[in-house]
Protein backbone atom coordinates (compact mmCIF):
# COMPACT_ATOMS: atom_id res chain seq x y z
CA UNK A 1 0.00 0.00 0.00
CA UNK A 2 2.87 2.38 0.80
CA UNK A 3 4.30 1.79 -2.70
CA UNK A 4 1.00 2.99 -4.18
CA UNK A 5 1.05 6.16 -2.05
CA UNK A 6 4.62 6.85 -3.15
CA UNK A 7 3.55 6.32 -6.76
CA UNK A 8 0.63 8.74 -6.30
CA UNK A 9 2.98 11.39 -4.86
CA UNK A 10 5.39 11.02 -7.76
CA UNK A 11 2.53 11.16 -10.27
CA UNK A 12 1.23 14.35 -8.65
CA UNK A 13 4.71 15.92 -8.81
CA UNK A 14 4.96 14.99 -12.50
CA UNK A 15 1.53 16.52 -13.21
CA UNK A 16 2.54 19.74 -11.45
CA UNK A 17 5.74 19.92 -13.51
CA UNK A 18 3.79 19.32 -16.73
CA UNK A 19 1.27 22.01 -15.77
CA UNK A 20 4.12 24.44 -15.20
CA UNK A 21 5.60 23.59 -18.60
CA UNK A 22 2.24 24.05 -20.32
CA UNK A 23 1.54 27.31 -18.50
CA UNK A 24 4.95 28.55 -19.59
CA UNK A 25 4.11 27.89 -23.23
CA UNK A 26 1.33 30.48 -23.24
CA UNK A 27 2.46 34.00 -24.07
CA UNK A 28 1.86 35.77 -20.78
CA UNK A 29 3.96 38.48 -19.14
CA UNK A 30 4.25 36.39 -15.96
CA UNK A 31 7.11 33.93 -15.61
CA UNK A 32 7.16 30.48 -14.05
CA UNK A 33 9.00 31.96 -11.11
CA UNK A 34 5.80 33.90 -10.34
CA UNK A 35 3.94 30.62 -9.74
CA UNK A 36 4.27 29.18 -6.27
CA UNK A 37 1.65 26.42 -6.34
CA UNK A 38 -0.88 24.74 -8.61
CA UNK A 39 -4.36 24.12 -7.19
CA UNK A 40 -6.20 20.98 -8.30
CA UNK A 41 -9.33 21.23 -10.42
CA UNK A 42 -12.05 19.22 -12.14
CA UNK A 43 -13.69 20.01 -15.49
CA UNK A 44 -17.13 18.48 -16.10
CA UNK A 45 -19.42 18.71 -19.10
CA UNK A 46 -23.09 17.95 -19.61
CA UNK A 47 -25.38 18.77 -22.52
CA UNK A 48 -25.87 22.41 -21.45
CA UNK A 49 -22.81 23.47 -19.42
CA UNK A 50 -19.13 23.12 -18.75
CA UNK A 51 -18.38 23.26 -15.03
CA UNK A 52 -14.97 23.90 -13.50
CA UNK A 53 -14.35 23.24 -9.81
CA UNK A 54 -11.04 24.30 -8.30
CA UNK A 55 -9.88 23.83 -4.71
CA UNK A 56 -8.82 27.19 -3.25
CA UNK A 57 -9.10 26.80 0.53
CA UNK A 58 -8.10 29.66 2.77
CA UNK A 59 -8.58 32.37 0.16
CA UNK A 60 -10.88 35.35 -0.03
CA UNK A 61 -12.95 35.85 -3.17
CA UNK A 62 -11.31 39.21 -3.90
CA UNK A 63 -7.90 37.49 -4.22
CA UNK A 64 -9.18 35.34 -7.14
CA UNK A 65 -9.29 36.58 -10.75
CA UNK A 66 -11.10 34.89 -13.65
CA UNK A 67 -11.15 35.70 -17.35
CA UNK A 68 -12.23 34.03 -20.58
CA UNK A 69 -10.48 34.43 -23.90
CA UNK A 70 -11.79 32.35 -26.78
CA UNK A 71 -11.98 28.75 -25.59
CA UNK A 72 -9.72 29.29 -22.57
CA UNK A 73 -10.61 30.04 -18.98
CA UNK A 74 -7.86 31.56 -16.85
CA UNK A 75 -8.04 31.46 -13.05
CA UNK A 76 -5.32 33.09 -11.00
CA UNK A 77 -4.77 34.52 -7.59
CA UNK A 78 -2.66 34.66 -4.47
CA UNK A 79 -3.07 32.70 -1.28
CA UNK A 80 -1.30 34.35 1.62
CA UNK A 81 0.58 32.16 4.11
CA UNK A 82 -0.70 31.94 7.62
CA UNK A 83 1.33 33.90 10.11
CA UNK A 84 2.51 31.75 12.99
CA UNK A 85 3.42 32.72 16.47
CA UNK A 86 7.06 33.47 17.22
CA UNK A 87 7.26 30.54 19.63
CA UNK A 88 6.13 28.02 16.94
CA UNK A 89 8.37 25.92 14.70
CA UNK A 90 7.07 24.18 11.58
CA UNK A 91 7.98 20.51 11.16
CA UNK A 92 6.15 19.98 7.87
CA UNK A 93 4.86 22.43 5.28
CA UNK A 94 2.93 20.83 2.42
CA UNK A 95 0.23 23.37 1.63
CA UNK A 96 0.95 25.78 -1.19
CA UNK A 97 0.94 29.53 -0.75
CA UNK A 98 1.65 32.45 -3.01
CA UNK A 99 0.73 32.98 -6.67
CA UNK A 100 -1.06 30.46 -8.86
CA UNK A 101 -2.43 30.49 -12.39
CA UNK A 102 -4.43 27.82 -14.24
CA UNK A 103 -5.45 27.84 -17.88
CA UNK A 104 -8.31 25.53 -18.79
CA UNK A 105 -8.94 24.69 -22.43
CA UNK A 106 -12.71 24.53 -22.75
CA UNK A 107 -14.11 21.61 -24.78
CA UNK A 108 -16.77 23.77 -26.48
CA UNK A 109 -17.54 27.45 -27.11
CA UNK A 110 -19.37 29.13 -24.21
CA UNK A 111 -21.73 32.06 -23.72
CA UNK A 112 -19.22 34.38 -22.03
CA UNK A 113 -21.87 36.86 -20.89
CA UNK A 114 -23.73 34.16 -18.90
CA UNK A 115 -20.81 32.63 -16.98
CA UNK A 116 -21.42 32.33 -13.23
CA UNK A 117 -18.77 31.84 -10.55
CA UNK A 118 -19.41 30.95 -6.90
CA UNK A 119 -16.75 30.63 -4.20
CA UNK A 120 -18.02 28.63 -1.22
CA UNK A 121 -16.32 26.48 1.41
CA UNK A 122 -12.92 26.81 -0.25
CA UNK A 123 -14.11 25.63 -3.67
CA UNK A 124 -14.54 27.90 -6.68
CA UNK A 125 -17.25 26.62 -9.04
CA UNK A 126 -17.46 28.20 -12.49
CA UNK A 127 -20.51 27.33 -14.60
CA UNK A 128 -20.07 28.11 -18.29
CA UNK A 129 -23.21 27.70 -20.44
CA UNK A 130 -22.38 26.23 -23.83
CA UNK A 131 -23.38 28.08 -26.96
CA UNK A 132 -26.64 26.62 -28.22
CA UNK A 133 -25.24 25.29 -31.48
CA UNK A 134 -22.50 23.33 -29.64
CA UNK A 135 -24.58 21.53 -27.02
CA UNK A 136 -24.20 17.77 -26.74
CA UNK A 137 -27.15 15.59 -27.59
CA UNK A 138 -28.47 17.10 -30.80
CA UNK A 139 -30.77 14.68 -32.55
CA UNK A 140 -29.58 13.68 -36.00
CA UNK A 141 -32.28 12.96 -38.51
CA UNK A 142 -31.48 9.96 -40.63
CA UNK A 143 -32.67 10.24 -44.20
CA UNK A 144 -33.53 7.12 -46.20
Amino acid sequence: MQDFRDFEKELKKLREKMDKILVGSINEPETLEDLDWIPELDVLEDKDNITVRIDLPGMSSDSIDLSISGNSLMIRGTRKPETGRKDENFHTIERGFGNFRRYISLPAPVEEENVKAIYKDGVLTVKLPKKTDHKIGKKVILES
